[in-house]
């Protein structure tokens, strides 16, 4: 009897998981948002999702008329040609009746822009329409707080959105702020536009919600609201982590003795603990690296498919990368392929100069960047000097900021789409499931294999991996210096090799501590401008008092 319960509980649950439909198969990888302001604070809104469906019939986009909101010239068209808009939509049509069909449904709460999926599989689409009164004059400026992207039912894995001025007039830091709300990325000033980007996928409630303030004159709003902007602000910033306007005020009382005392009693003794505990971690941290170290044993490919990038994610979040290891990884790896020659073959030289000598061959788009960036540096000589370099890195931010941040979100969504992850956070060893932690392996074992190169007798080994792949992990790694002391001892006849090696290894120090110097500092610079609406990371929270906004997906 017993068995027969059983068998029928399997088979109705069975029953209800047959039944369930797939939509969580569907996904959208890519939502790509251009936004151009018109001078009546009017936006043309371009949206293209590239997305993979198997199930549903129709995409639907959400959007609250705010009480002043509205929406026309709605169009869509995928990689086929442009869709047919219907007047009345309804959503119970069928799949063949909503193919290459788009129309708007009202709802309660303002209207959705709906169109049929038309073909399952990979497709890419355009949604475009005029968004009216997006833009409000207030008393002290013109400008909105909208949200872009709602909650759905699939989670956008990239998001990147563009704000512009439809006539070209540039935007940037002197003519209006910036902010960003709901998600994990950036928001910047780009070559006169707005660029805002994710750098994880939006999924767990997270949004994509700016706000920008504009300088009177830049637009001419039809809508007028009787009130200020900074009171927009005030509402957004509320919850955010945008931090406090104001520095803490002082009184105007001349310190005492006992006040100076008093200051170093309540300040310096908790800061002496926190150090001690800081260097109690750090030995305990570095303990048990070793220990894992030697329990993997050794791994002599290179680790993690050979993606950088991911290796340097993993590295960073289990404390075996420094913050400034990924960019020294490429630059060596630029050296190592020939791209970057020394004007002068001494060790010694003084300042180093590199002269660009071909583009990279390797047909990896971070190599092709990151010479690009430097090409730019160079000039029309073609010649990179350190002082030119850190120079044109602190007047140029944005392209490099740009890199480093392609290639840590590269790295992370890698490990996301892998299984790599428990969720979207990647701080600690711990957030990474047991393939992530397979991955760091690999890691830990060639850091072991590294470190014990010449007690193994690898003479099996290629010289052109043991000069190249070899010395860009270990650099990584943090162990440059020891890998040369090895090949030393494992090949000391081969001194030309050994002191290309080292070459190598000055180079790549002189120049990464010169890019990321310079990189660091304006990064530092520019980090007070945050909450005055200068750009920068993203807030999660705040974003209040929002217009736009509604839920949309796959139905």
């Amino acid at each position: 009897m017993k068995q027969k319960i059983a068998v029928i509980i399997v088979a109705f649950l069975c029953a209800i998981l047959l039944c369930t439909p797939a939509l969580a198969a569907s996904r959208v990888p890519e939502m790509e948002l251009n936004v151009a302001l018109r001078p009546d604070g009017s936006a043309h809104i371009t949206q293209v999702w590239t997305t993979d469906t198997d199930e549903g019939t129709e995409f639907y986009l959400g959007c609250r008329d705010s009480g002043y909101l509205t929406i026309t010239d709605f169009s869509v068209s995928d990689q086929n040609g442009p869709y047919v808009y219907v007047e009345d939509w309804d959503v119970d049509a069928s799949f063949e009746e909503k193919a290459n069909r788009c129309g708007i449904l009202e709802t309660g709460e303002g209207v959705e822009l709906c169109w049929g999926i038309s073909e399952y599989g990979e497709n890419r689409y355009t949604i475009e329409y005029v968004l009216h009164d997006l833009v409000g004059s207030y008393s002290d400026a013109d400008g909105f707080n909208h949200r872009f992207v709602d909650e759905m039912s699939f989670f956008p894995t990239d998001v990147a959105l563009t704000i512009r001025n439809e006539d070209g007039t540039p935007l940037t830091d002197e003519n209006c702020d910036i902010w960003a709300f709901g998600f994990d990325g950036q928001i910047q000033f780009e070559d006169g536009v707005i660029r805002a980007w994710s750098e994880a996928p939006l999924e767990g409630g997270a949004h994509m919600t700016v706000m920008v303030a504009l300088e009177k004159g830049v637009l001419s709003p039809g809508r007028v609201v009787e009130d200020s902007f900074e009171s927009v602000k005030e509402r957004a910033l509320e919850g955010s982590d945008y931090g406090d306007s104001e520095d803490a005020a002082w009184d105007d009382e001349p310190l005492t003795a006992g006040d100076v005392l008093l200051f170093a009693a309540i300040v310096l003794t908790p800061v002496l603990l926190i150090l001690l505990l800081v260097a109690l971690l750090v030995k305990v941290g570095k303990a048990r690296r070793k220990k894992r170290m030697e329990r993997v044993g050794y791994f002599r490919d290179a680790p993690n498919d050979g993606d950088l990038n991911v290796t340097y994610q993993l590295g960073r979040c289990s404390g075996l990368c420094e913050e400034d290891a990924l960019l020294g990884a490429y630059l060596m790896r630029l050296i190592s392929q020939g791209c970057l020659e020394s004007t002068d073959d001494s060790i010694d030289a003084e300042p180093v100069r590199l002269r660009l000598s071909h583009g990279p061959q390797s047909g990896n788009v971070y190599d092709d960047a990151l010479y690009t960036i430097l090409e730019a540096a160079a000039g029309s000589d073609g010649v990179l000097d350190p002082n030119e370099l850190e120079r044109y890195c602190g007047q140029n931010y944005i392209p490099l900021s740009r890199f480093m941040e392609s290639c840590e979100r590269s790295g992370k969504q890698t490990l996301i789409r892998s299984g790599c992850l428990k969720g979207a956070v990647l701080d600690h060893d711990k957030d990474l499931t047991k393939k992530g932690q397979q991955e760091l392996d690999e890691i830990y074992g060639l850091k072991h294999f590294l470190l014990d190169f010449s007690l193994i007798h690898e003479r099996g080994v290629k010289e052109a991996v043991i000069w190249q792949d070899y010395m860009i992990y270990a650099l990584i790694l943090g162990i440059a210096d020891k890998l040369e002391a090895q090949i030393q001892e494992l090949y000391p006849d081969q001194l030309p090799q050994l002191n290309q090696y080292r070459r190598y290894v000055h180079y790549t120090g002189c120049y990464n501590g010169v890019m990321y110097g310079a990189y660091s500092r304006e990064k530092l610079r520019r980090a007070p401008n945050r909450r005055a609406g200068g750009g920068g990371r993203v807030s999660f929270g705040g974003g209040g008092g929002f217009s736009g906004g509604g839920r949309g997906g796959i139905r």
